[in-house]
């Protein structure tokens, strides 16, 4: 990736405002709606509902959107296989060397041989309860999910082959 990379901290809260957890990356792209970032193999994640750290072995590259509710992780695992985890969230923000997102507990996954999954609507919908989330919350996750679910299934921005170049870098080291 580029060397001037600017190191940058990633923040996940939970609705209400409690943080859940955080890591540390490196900027790649800021544009006016999204913010894409590359996590280095053995960053530490700190999970603060579970106080503990885990060490992430993989690499990793991340896409941030300011505009829509989700975010993109994708796990490069050293035999090329690509392992998608992408939160249901509200709008990330980015503030200089801070990114932080509202994480609604829906996550739309897919790993290596198996096809995308959605997972912890349990927890959304406890969450949702205990937590009191508004209405316009709860529709707003079942709007992102559909969003995310057709961007997928049709391949547009990013699952079109935006993600292919950066991931090639990271691969490669150039």
């Amino acid at each position: 990736m580029n060397p001037l990379s600017k190191n940058i901290t990633v923040s996940a809260f939970k609705y209400g405002g409690t943080l859940h957890y955080s890591w540390d990356t490196q900027l790649i792209e800021k544009t006016e709606t999204y913010v894409l970032v590359k996590g280095e193999a053995g960053r530490q994640l700190f999970h603060h509902t579970k106080n503990k750290i885990f060490v992430c072995p993989t690499p990793s590259l991340e896409f941030f959107s300011l505009n829509e509710g989700f975010t993109v992780n994708i796990d490069i695992h050293p035999n090329g296989e690509l392992e998608y985890y992408c939160n249901i969230a509200l709008p990330s923000e980015y503030k200089e060397k801070h990114i932080s997102f509202v994480d609604l507990d829906v996550d739309l996954v897919k790993i290596p041989g198996e096809d995308w999954k959605l997972i912890d609507f349990d927890e959304f919908k406890s969450n949702s309860r205990r937590l009191n989330y508004p209405k316009h919350i709860l529709q707003f996750v079942e709007q992102s999910i559909k969003i995310l679910e057709d961007r997928i299934e049709h391949h547009y921005f990013p699952f079109n082959d935006f993600f292919d170049a950066y991931i090639k870098k990271i691969c490669t080291g150039r």
